[in-house]
């Protein structure tokens, strides 16, 4: 999250932050969630701090807003709801903070930390991510946190796993999994991308995969806006109809697809999206997917 970086803040209408306030308000998003991710290669201490800075900075310059609620649980999403606000959930990409401790993971869930994604590309103590030539699966830490992950009802994100890993989940779970910002690799062969049996095995457990406009995730340059629609309709083509929708990744990626470079960009991909399969569809892609996919995932309520 840049936001902890202290160049940037969330009500800065600046282009170093493609979901910012403004941008996400002009895009009409009801939903956004703000990932803590710290570089991998980082000692896990320093990870730990600058994951902790994050969430800090997600209460004071988001939550604190009138028209945002911090959602943990259905009851803040359903006041959410009925209060006009946008929801703003967090969620950890990539493990390394955890140095393998389910203990720091209750600690994070205790913070609002909601969705874990095990690794990023790199490997940890977790697991291997998608870009680790070894290609090992989950390590004995990982299993213990992806168990706690369970207990606690945190969504499985397999996004940057590796396909071991992606295997080791699918094995050792049998409820929902999402992947929050991955394509299809049957239409673009790249390693973040997900196999037709991976879309498969998220769509029998009733989960949900987020598209994503990085553009070397989407096809070989130049890349617009019709390839991404070749990804949805290839998770269209495998029954994925009320489990799809889009993770954009705005302020992760290094390149943009013209006319996805930002949040705001959303109002006009919605009338494309309706143009091209009607408005119901549309919305199932654009909320109602995800918004059901939160209802069976999050705790009743914040409680512990």
């Amino acid at each position: 999250m840049k936001l902890a970086e202290g160049n940037v803040a969330f009500l800065d209408d600046s282009p170093h932050l493609r979901a910012n306030y403004h941008s996400l308000r002009e895009g009409g998003v009801a939903t956004q969630v703000f990932a803590l991710y710290v570089d991998p290669s980082l000692d896990s201490y320093t990870q730990l701090a600058q994951v902790l800075r994050q969430i800090d900075a997600f209460y004071q310059q988001i939550a604190i807003l009138a028209d945002v609620r911090a959602v943990r649980s259905k009851e803040d999403l359903r006041i959410a709801r009925q209060q006009g606000q946008m929801a703003a959930i967090l969620s950890l990409e990539g493990g390394g903070c955890l140095r393998g401790r389910v203990e720091l993971l209750r600690v994070l869930y205790r913070l609002g930390v909601r969705g874990v994604g095990l690794t990023w590309n790199d490997a940890n103590e977790l697991a291997d991510g998608c870009g680790e030539l070894r290609g090992a699966g989950l390590t004995r830490a990982g299993r213990d946190v992806l168990r706690e992950m369970q207990h606690l009802s945190m969504w499985i994100d397999l996004a940057h796993l590796h396909d071991a890993g992606v295997r080791d989940v699918l094995r050792l779970t049998d409820g929902p999994v999402m992947a929050s910002h991955a394509n299809a690799r049957a239409v673009h062969p790249h390693r973040r991308n997900l196999t037709d049996d991976v879309i498969r095995e998220i769509i029998r457990r009733d989960g949900w995969m987020g598209l994503t406009f990085h553009p070397s995730f989407v096809g070989p340059d130049p890349v617009g806006v019709d390839d991404v629609f070749r990804h949805l309709d290839h998770v269209l083509d495998l029954g994925g109809h009320r489990h799809v929708g889009f993770g954009s990744d705005f302020d992760g990626t290094s390149a943009d697809i013209p006319g996805l470079a930002a949040s705001r960009d959303y109002r006009t991909f919605a009338e494309r999206l309706c143009d091209r399969y009607g408005q119901d569809l549309a919305q199932d892609f654009l909320f109602r997917n995800f918004e059901a996919f939160l209802l069976r995932q999050l705790p009743s309520t914040s409680l512990l």
